[in-house]
C-alpha cells in the first residue's frame, strides 16, 4: 500500500486538490448574498401584493416590473461564473419580483424525459450540494401557483427559453405544454399584451422557443435577436414585433463591461418609453467581457447604480431585469408606479 502511494503520490494529490476545488466552487453557489439595506416598510407597498393598487385597465407593458435574470441559477456549478441569484424563485416572488427568466433543457432519468433548469452548461440544483437533484419545471410551477393563490392580485411574467440548442424543439414544446395543461386556467397564452385585469392570479407566458407543433396559443413572442457582442454600438437595444401590432424593445448586452452596461442601461431608461403597445426589457445583468463571467462582482456595482438612480414617481419604466435581486431593488423599481407619499 505504501509503495502504491509513493508511486502515485502526484496523481493522488492532484485528484484531492481538484475534488476540494469542486466542493468549494459549488459551495460558493449557495452563499454570499449581496447585503441589502434595511428599508422603512411604511414607505413601500407590500412586496407580496404591490400590484393590488394598480388600475385594472393598465397594460402589463405599461408597468414598472422588477425581474430577475436566469432566475433559477441559485445553486449551480461553477458558482463563480454561473450563479446569478441568491434567492429562490419562491422568495423572489415574495420579495416583489414579477418577471422570471426561465432557462430549460430536455433532461432524462429512469422515468423518462422532463424539463430541467439550466444556465449555460450548468444544471440548477434544488440545494447547495453537488449531489442535489436538478430543479424541475413542475416543482417551480407549484411554487408559483401557490404564490398566486395566496396573492390573487398579482401576475407573474414567465419568459421561457430552450437553453440547449441540441434539443428537439417539438419535444421541448410538448413537455412544456404537458406541464402547462395540468393547470391551464392559471395561464395567459395569447399573443397580445393583456390588461392587468385579465391576468391577475395568472402566469403570462413569454415565448423564446419555436412553436414547432403549431399549437397556436403559445404566449407572446419574445424571440429577440442575440446581443452577445462585446462591441459598443450606437443603438444598444433592438426592436421586434410581438404580433404585427405590439412592439418589443430589448437591451440585453450580456458581454459588456460594467461601464458599458451602465451607459446602455441608463440610455434605455431615458429613451425607450413603454406604453400599452410597447413592451420593454432592460437588462442590468452582464457576465462581463472576460473569458470567465463574473455576474456577482458586476451586480454588486451595477445594482448600486440602479439604487442610486432616481426613478420618477407615477412613471412606467417597463421590466428591469437584474442579477442577485434583493427586496430593496424590487421596491425601488415597482414604487415608481405610484405617487410619492410627499406628493
Amino acid at each position: 500500500m505504501q509503495r502504491f502511494f509513493r508511486e502515485n503520490r502526484t496523481r493522488i494529490i492532484s485528484a484531492l486538490v481538484i475534488f476540494v476545488l469542486l466542493i468549494v466552487c459549488f459551495a460558493n453557489a449557495g452563499d454570499g448574498e449581496i447585503e441589502e439595506a434595511i428599508t422603512d416598510s411604511k414607505r413601500y407597498k407590500s412586496t407580496t401584493e404591490w400590484m393590488q393598487e394598480i388600475d385594472d385597465d393598465t397594460s402589463i407593458s405599461a408597468i414598472s416590473i422588477p425581474g430577475t435574470h436566469d432566475s433559477a441559477a441559485v445553486h449551480i456549478f461553477p458558482g463563480f461564473a454561473l450563479k446569478t441569484q441568491s434567492m429562490s424563485i419562491a422568495d423572489q416572488l415574495t420579495n416583489g419580483f414579477r418577471y422570471l427568466d426561465i432557462r430549460l433543457a430536455v433532461e432524462s432519468d429512469k422515468d423518462g424525459d422532463y424539463l430541467g433548469f439550466v444556465h449555460s452548461v450548468g444544471k440548477c440544483r434544488v440545494k447547495g450540494s453537488i449531489f442535489s437533484s436538478q430543479m424541475r419545471l413542475d416543482g417551480v410551477l407549484d411554487q408559483i401557483y401557490a404564490f398566486l393563490k395566496a396573492h390573487p392580485s398579482e401576475t407573474v411574467l414567465f419568459c421561457v427559453k430552450d437553453e440547449n440548442s441540441k434539443d428537439d424543439s417539438r419535444e421541448f414544446e410538448q413537455l412544456l405544454f404537458k406541464s402547462i395543461n395540468q393547470n391551464r386556467n392559471s395561464w395567459y397564452l395569447y399573443d397580445s399584451i393583456p390588461k392587468l385585469s385579465s391576468v391577475r392570479g395568472k402566469i403570462v407566458l413569454l415565448r423564446r422557443f419555436n412553436d414547432s407543433l403549431n399549437y397556436g396559443n403559445v404566449g407572446l413572442d419574445f424571440t429577440w435577436k442575440d446581443q452577445g457582442s462585446k462591441e459598443s454600438v450606437d443603438l444598444p437595444y433592438v426592436m421586434s414585433s410581438l404580433n404585427g401590432t405590439d412592439k418589443l424593445w430589448v437591451q440585453d448586452r450580456y458581454r459588456y463591461t460594467v461601464g458599458q452596461k451602465k451607459d446602455v442601461f441608463l440610455d434605455m431608461l431615458r429613451n425607450v418609453a413603454p406604453d400599452d403597445n410597447t413592451f420593454t426589457l432592460n437588462f442590468l445583468s452582464t457576465a462581463g467581457d472576460g473569458s470567465i463571467g463574473n455576474p456577482k462582482g458586476n451586480a454588486e456595482i451595477l445594482n448600486d447604480i440602479l439604487l442610486t438612480t432616481d426613478l420618477a414617481s407615477q412613471t412606467a419604466y417597463g421590466t428591469i431585469v437584474v442579477d442577485f435581486g434583493t427586496r430593496q431593488i424590487a421596491q425601488h423599481i415597482y414604487m415608481s408606479n405610484f405617487a410619492n407619499a410627499d406628493e
